[in-house]
């Protein structure tokens, strides 16, 4: 007996993801071909790929929701694979996946308002400087969701790297204090 399109004995077919697997062999060929290959107990173990009609229906507005994960997870919600989705994205000029610009903004908007409640309590002037940043980037996040192909203005990106250069100095301040106080104990 032999599977039908294929010319291999039911006995000597092997499980992999490539080929089938046959869990019966009591069928004819013409059972087969008659109740179909999963009622016949034999299972196809490929992944099946998304329909192409799922695919030319995907949208920069199906999109934007998932901006806000990486591009792995995003391919898997959409239920389409990795590939396809970036040339989707390509298709719909998106050149990158904006997962790490809108989370790098999220994070500076968190440490800004952190600091304004800081600095509500000491000085107000200051305060309204730091609210007007985080509306600033605030506006920026949307931008990039609603395009993002774009790019970082050049006042956010040296903001940006004014933080991570503070950031970088105060963990080498208190790395290096650290140190020194291990050295004064030995």
């Amino acid at each position: 007996m032999f599977i039908p399109f294929t010319n291999k004995p039911l006995h000597i077919v092997k499980p992999s993801l490539k080929t089938y697997k046959v869990e019966t062999m009591r069928c004819s060929r013409f059972d087969i071909l008659k109740i179909g290959w999963k009622s016949a107990g034999i299972v196809d173990n490929k992944k099946k790929r998304a329909a192409s009609e799922h695919i030319a229906s995907i949208a920069l507005s199906d999109l934007d929701k998932y901006f806000d994960l990486p591009i792995t997870e995003a391919s898997r919600n959409l239920k389409v694979g990795l590939t396809v989705l970036k040339k989707k994205c390509r298709e719909l000029g998106i050149p990158r996946w904006p997962h790490r610009k809108i989370k790098s903004l999220d994070g500076l908007i968190q440490d800004l308002q952190e600091e304004a409640k800081c600095q509500q309590q000491e000085n107000e002037a200051v305060a309204m400087v730091v609210a007007k940043r985080i509306r600033m980037l605030e506006s920026e996040k949307e931008n990039i969701e609603r395009k993002p192909f774009m790019e970082l203005h050049t006042e956010t990106k040296r903001f940006r790297q004014d933080v991570f250069k503070r950031r970088h100095r105060a963990r080498a301040l208190r790395n290096h204090g650290l140190s020194m106080s291990n050295n004064q104990l030995i």
